[in-house]
């Protein structure tokens, strides 16, 4: 499938009016137009990314309290680890057996302390200043539920059965379009590719029966709205979990099929009118051009020269990268293929230029008025 020559709806869609409006015309496809960058690069999604969406899933969390104040999501049915009912002060009885949170809560009112059955450490993931701490005693606080899209990405006609995404409904900000069909009207071709990948993903290991996640996570007490008490709206900060035995410390499997699956930009063109169809022709950028302000240069940055990039970053105040960048040789493909340890250890960014380089990368521009 070759996503210039498909006909996109000419509305945008958020991702609760897409919800909403389609909910019952999975399976679709989509195409990422306004892209989403989390607090952790794990949990972004870039711009021009094709899903075909499989359907709209729910899952099941309870929110849960330290004594330290940090406050964590469980997935209720996490079953690769259990805990005991009770309190560390003592009070708790020997006779008490380790159990799922699923068992607990079938069996317990909340709010509830409990810990669990083996002694953990967790640190912030791919945080190198983030120091291991104990997660001990919690208190299981409210249930709630966290609503996501799960689908698989398109590249290059192809379908990645073995890489499923999950896009979680807190990226607010995220848009998008609906393919309707091919532009030239073939309809029964259009069906015929729809009806491939439908074959594809439920006949192989990339099965959407069952969509499991036992990714454990915190979340920021300080986006919880006074006024609307949800954790579902809130963007989680991804944690490395490790047992402590005696003698050793042992990572634990944190699953991260929650996390959504960032896929290298597929070049689309962008419409000049956004009321308009997608059918604006590709934008070639001559290699000798030349960037006055930040606003001649592009969306789409994959036609542009290693000094052009090294020009972009002249006006957006990270002129100190050039050397890095030129010795490099990062032209505008190489742009897309750089993650956040690329830019940090490679390139010598720090964390906030990398965040202002990503965004930049999706399509944001600087407000330079004064």
């Amino acid at each position: 499938m070759d996503p210039t020559k498909v006909e996109w709806t000419s509305t945008e869609f958020s991702l609760q009016g897409y919800v909403t409006t389609f909910h019952n015309a999975f399976p679709n496809i989509i195409k990422i137009t306004e892209g989403f960058l989390g607090k952790q690069e794990i949990d972004s999604v870039s711009s021009s990314t094709v899903i075909r969406v499989h359907s709209h899933c729910t899952q099941q969390r309870i929110a849960a309290e330290t004594k330290s104040g940090k406050l964590f999501s469980l997935p209720t049915n996490l079953t690769r680890l259990k805990f005991i009912v009770g309190q560390d002060s003592g009070t708790m009885k020997t006779t008490r057996l380790p159990m799922t949170l699923e068992d607990i809560l079938s069996k317990y009112a909340l709010p509830l302390t409990v810990r669990s059955a083996s002694a953990l450490s967790y640190k912030q993931k791919g945080d190198m200043k983030s120091q291991d701490e104990l997660l001990s005693e919690l208190t299981l606080q409210d249930r709630y539920e966290e609503n996501f899209l799960f689908g698989h990405p398109i590249d290059k006609g192809k379908i990645f059965i073995e890489d499923p995404i999950i896009v979680p409904m807190y990226m607010t900000e995220l848009k998008l379009v609906v393919a309707v069909g091919f532009q030239n009207e073939d309809n029964a071709k259009w069906n015929e590719l729809c009806d491939l990948f439908t074959k594809q993903v439920t006949t192989t290991q990339g099965k959407t029966v069952n969509v499991t996640c036992e990714e454990i996570y915190m979340l920021d007490k300080k986006d919880i709205s006074p006024q609307d008490h949800s954790y579902s709206t809130i963007e989680p900060i991804y944690i490395d979990i490790s047992e402590l035995n005696e003698s050793m410390k042992t990572p634990l499997e944190n699953k991260v099929k929650c996390n959504v699956y960032q896929m290298p930009p597929v070049p689309l063109p962008m419409p000049n009118d956004r009321n308009s169809s997608q059918k604006a022709a590709k934008t070639v950028i001559p290699s000798e051009s030349t960037f006055s302000s930040i606003n001649d240069i592009p969306k789409d940055l994959r036609n542009l020269t290693v000094s052009q990039v090294c020009q972009c970053l002249k006006l957006l105040n990270m002129n100190q990268y050039e050397e890095a960048f030129k010795s490099a040789q990062v032209d505008g493909q190489l742009v897309y293929d750089l993650n956040h340890e690329m830019m940090t250890s490679c390139l010598g960014m720090n964390r906030l230029n990398v965040v202002k380089f990503i965004k930049f990368r999706d399509g944001w521009r600087p407000n330079v008025q004064y």
